[in-house]
């Protein structure tokens, strides 16, 4: 947790000010039992109406001071530990913006969700409450011990045989929970992984009637997170009332001590009372400091889960992306030597084997094959979504790995099957890689994706707002809008991922022939499930089981190709 604390090093003025002007009052707070000791022992037991009426000023000031000094406590405070909470999730959602696919397949989106969100605040509310009530309490330990000893040594050892007792307590109450709480985390991983599961398939839901189904998943996945949480939350309940059992034990202890020595004469009244606010408040305050404990035990299983992010090893990491050369991309000669991949690692268990081709630029190269044959592993790995465990990939016979990942994201256009869009107009949706495009580009590139005639025909055009993820748009329209996001930029190398397989063949074909004439240049690869959306392409790669088994224009492989037979001859028959 301590490595957190870096982000608290830019605001180190109003870290050190909230403490300060929480000492100020805590000093005022222990003036008051002074005051009112002198008032007992020299006003009222001696009927000196004068002093009683020149000390209440005093405690009447000392309790102001201690107001503005505790607000001023609580302004600082709350500007450190907000501003530590933005830096902090800033830095972490930047992180996680450069993770590889496979790190973030690793964690999961709840678990990413609950990392930037609930971890985050469980570590903002600990740096308050350090600053604020956890300083406060410890000032007032302190202070109460040394007025304590001021007034009555003897009396003291009261509390000298009783902190040992209270601080060995803590330690293992806070060794227990510690793990309990970083287990009620995890839970909570999974809570939000089905909530978000439902909410984005919501309409699969209801249309398979399954919602009796999704609410035993939630219930099993939130019963797991209560029995996680009243786990911890036991522990937590008893720590109040065996602290509270000891408290009150030294409590009575020491107005038995405190009456003996009262009796004898070697303690006054007024100082005996002045003894007991003192132990009071150093008990009470112990107590709080149990409290603060438990929930730097909460805090640091957060802490543990922030850093799992921040501290990822560089192999497994997109930021290994850094480029040994600033090696530019030219004309887009995209070239694959001997490309094999797994998703562990292992050639043993690879998805891809020996993956040996080349595109030219203004090429347009097909892929083919069955689900699970590496379609889209394959193209992932030139964005460099994934790395490739063997062999190398190279643009214009420079390794991917020597060029700037900026320069190679911005170079290689991507659109994907699961067409996603954002919150915001159309507009906003298409120029999302080229924010400075002009109205003339955009409708270019949506008049290329067979798109600018749907939009036109909406009541705001160019400016209608889409909902989240585009879901007042039909699965084609979404296709569409993909597309022409990704023409605008008119990257040296193209890849479609099956990306018109919501729309008419019709269309598809349009998509193609628009293609050919904006992207004539580029060199263009197109993952199609119909041999409609690949047949005119230059040539032909057929996958199957990780490897290519044929690779040739649509004529040859007819001739050539078995399953490319089979893929044919079905989709004929369909």
């Amino acid at each position: 947790m301590l490595k957190l604390t870096r982000f608290v090093k830019k605001y180190w003025l109003t870290a050190v000010l909230a403490p300060l002007f929480m000492l100020l009052e805590v000093c005022m707070d222990l003036l008051q039992p002074r005051f009112m000791a002198s008032i007992v022992n020299e006003g009222i037991m001696k009927g000196n109406l004068g002093h009683i009426a020149s000390t209440s000023p005093k405690m009447l000031l000392a309790a102001i001071i201690g107001l503005i000094c505790g607000v001023g406590c609580t302004v600082f405070s709350t500007i450190t530990s907000q501003s530590f909470g933005a830096d902090l999730r800033q830095e972490l959602f930047q992180k996680i913006q450069s993770l590889s696919l496979r790190s973030l397949d690793r964690f999961g989106s709840g678990s990413i969700v609950t990392r930037l969100t609930g971890d985050i605040t469980q570590i903002q509310n600990l740096v308050l409450s350090m600053l604020r009530m956890f300083a406060r309490d410890s000032f007032i330990i302190i202070g109460c011990l040394i007025m304590a000893f001021t007034i009555s040594p003897r009396l003291s050892v009261i509390l000298l045989a009783m902190i040992p007792l209270l601080i060995a307590f803590l330690v293992l109450t806070t060794r227990i929970t510690i793990p309990l709480f970083s287990r009620m985390q995890q839970r909570l991983d999974g809570v939000n992984t089905v909530m978000q599961e439902n909410l984005s398939g919501i309409r699969v839901v209801k249309a398979f009637v399954r919602s009796d189904y999704e609410e035993a998943r939630f219930n099993e996945t939130n019963s797991s997170l209560l029995h996680a949480s009243l786990k911890a939350a036991k522990i937590v309940a008893l720590n109040t009332p065996l602290m509270s059992i000891i408290l009150n034990f030294s409590i009575v202890a020491a107005l038995w001590y405190g009456g003996l020595l009262s009796e004898e004469g070697s303690l006054s009244v007024g100082s005996l009372a002045a003894f007991l606010t003192y132990i009071t408040q150093l008990l009470f305050s112990t107590l709080g400091l149990g409290n603060k404990l438990m929930e730097i035990s909460r805090a640091k299983a957060s802490a543990d889960r922030i850093n799992e992010v921040l501290d990822l090893p560089a192999d497994k990491l997109a930021a290994k992306l850094v480029p040994t050369s600033n090696a530019m991309i030219g004309a887009g000669r995209l070239s694959f030597e001997h490309v094999s991949f797994s998703y562990e690692g292992d050639l043993a268990n690879a998805v891809l084997r020996d993956i040996h081709f080349t595109a030219q630029p203004g090429e347009t190269i097909g892929i083919v094959g069955v689900n699970g044959a590496g379609k889209s592993t394959l193209v992932s790995m030139i964005p460099r979504f994934y790395e490739a465990t063997a062999g190398r990939i190279c643009i214009d016979s420079i390794p991917i790995s020597e060029i700037d990942p900026r320069e190679l994201h911005r170079e290689v256009g991507m659109v994907l099957q699961q067409a996603l869009l954002f919150s915001g107009t159309i507009r906003d949706n298409i120029c999302y890689g080229k924010p400075e495009a002009g109205q003339e580009e955009i409708e270019a590139a949506a008049k290329a994706a067979q798109a600018h005639e749907f939009i036109m025909k909406l009541d705001k055009g160019y400016d209608t707002v889409l909902g989240q993820r585009g879901v007042n748009l039909s699965g084609g329209q979404k296709q569409r809008l993909s597309i022409a996001r990704t023409l605008l930029l008119k990257p040296k190398i193209v890849i479609l991922d099956d990306c018109t397989s919501a729309v008419d063949l019709n269309t598809d074909m349009l998509i193609r022939q628009s293609l050919q004439t904006l992207m004539k240049s580029s060199t263009c690869l197109i993952i199609g499930q119909r041999i409609a959306s690949v047949e005119q392409a230059d040539r032909i790669i057929v996958l199957e089981d990780g490897r290519i088994t044929a690779i040739g224009t649509h004529r040859e492989l007819l001739e050539q190709s078995k399953l490319y037979q089979q893929i044919a001859l079905s989709q004929q028959g369909a």
